[in-house]
């Protein structure tokens, strides 16, 4: 849409193979979310298969929502497939800015780099972007195809993005720079030109690709901490991998706290992957513990229906159960999802017996 000048502002990371649906469906976030907001600010309406096959519309694509309404679409965005399946998605493009302006900042400390996002937002500037990436994430970014010229010795960079009118940003970009001095930024980095700004870009959206360097699989963890703990929720993360002898690496929306500690190890390997799992619930049980939560955008699923209890009771579960009833009665949109309902038509302690038994199908048939 650009040669409109216009664009769909939330921006996620893995924006060349993720769809629409999927954002609604996850409420995903993104590197400019801290700007603009998540997927459920941008999306207008959506028409909706019910588990019934009836067709129900959300939202209002002609314009804002109805102010004294049920705001169905936002109970629908982040309910992960178990409401209904979307076949239409209205979104909102926002117009081009007229400028904007990417600088990355190296710190020698990750300390530093979080105490810089902190006081930029605390002057009051809302820049489209804050990202960070600590050094065993920048190696292996530069040992790989991504590679954007990112100093290797650096404890951690930060990406900082703004975007509006020439005339504020020249104001702006001088303030960041005057916030990267103050905290000892080994060196300071801007693109002057779009090739640059992708260049800049291309080390933070291909991070996760080049963790495949480091072993054979990954396990990406999704929590968010208040951004004036992430300084303490960065060196909890740290000692839980080294308690468990794990290979961890960070990248993160630093801007609105949402985490992204990753595992690297060999899932062939049963003692590894038991490390891994052990190391991954006691960093989200941080998260929650600093005042956060254990997912910022990539959800639930099955993996974490074991965690949710660290932040909801029962009745808080029982209310969200009879919000799926409503739209899912029978329970017949993805199962086994989301909430961990005890005695549901798809119990997920019962799943290893029922893939158990698919297998024994298949091997007679």
């Amino acid at each position: 849409m650009h040669h409109h000048g216009l664009h769909y502002a939330p921006d996620p990371s893995s924006q060349s193979v993720c769809t629409i649906g999927g954002n609604l469906a996850e409420n995903s976030g993104g590197p400019h979310c801290f700007k603009y907001g998540m997927t459920t600010d941008h999306v207008l309406g959506a028409r909706i298969v019910l588990p019934d096959g009836s067709l129900v519309d959300v939202g209002s694509p002609a314009g804002p929502r109805a102010p004294h309404g049920l705001d169905l679409l936002a109970v629908f965005c982040g309910s992960e497939g178990t409401f209904g399946i979307a076949t239409e998605i209205t979104v909102r493009l926002c117009r081009d800015q007229q400028s904007v302006r990417t600088m990355l900042a190296a710190f020698s400390t990750m300390t530093a780099a979080c105490r810089t996002v902190s006081d930029i937002v605390a002057a009051g500037l809302v820049p489209a972007a804050l990202e960070i990436l600590d050094q065993a994430t920048i190696r292996a970014v530069e040992a790989s195809v991504y590679r954007a010229g990112y100093p290797e010795n650096a404890a951690a960079v930060l990406l900082v993005e703004l975007d509006g009118p020439d005339f504020v940003l020249a104001e702006e970009a001088e303030e960041v720079r005057d916030y990267f001095r103050a905290h000892g930024a080994l060196t300071v980095d801007e693109a002057t030109t779009p090739t640059d700004r992708k260049r800049l870009w291309k080390g933070r959206k291909g991070a996760f690709g080049a963790m495949g360097r480091l072993n054979t699989d990954l396990y990406v963890l999704d929590g968010v901490v208040p951004r004036t703990r992430l300084e303490d929720a960065l060196a909890g993360i740290a000692a839980i991998g080294a308690k468990h002898g794990v290979v961890m690496t960070n990248v993160f929306h630093a801007g609105d706290g949402n985490l992204h500690p990753n595992i690297s190890f060999d899932g062939r390997d049963p003692e590894q992957t038991r490390r891994t799992i052990a190391a991954g619930r006691e960093i989200l049980q941080l998260c929650v513990d600093l005042g956060g939560s254990i997912s910022g955008e990539h959800g639930i699923g099955t993996e974490k229906l074991d965690h949710v209890s660290m932040m909801y009771n029962a009745a808080d579960l029982a209310v969200m159960a009879r919000v799926r009833a409503v739209w899912n009665p029978t329970g017949l949109c993805n199962p086994g999802k989301v909430l961990p309902s005890r005695g549901a038509c798809a119990e997920v302690a019962k799943w290893p017996q029922m893939v158990a038994k698919v297998l024994d199908v298949e091997s007679d048939a």
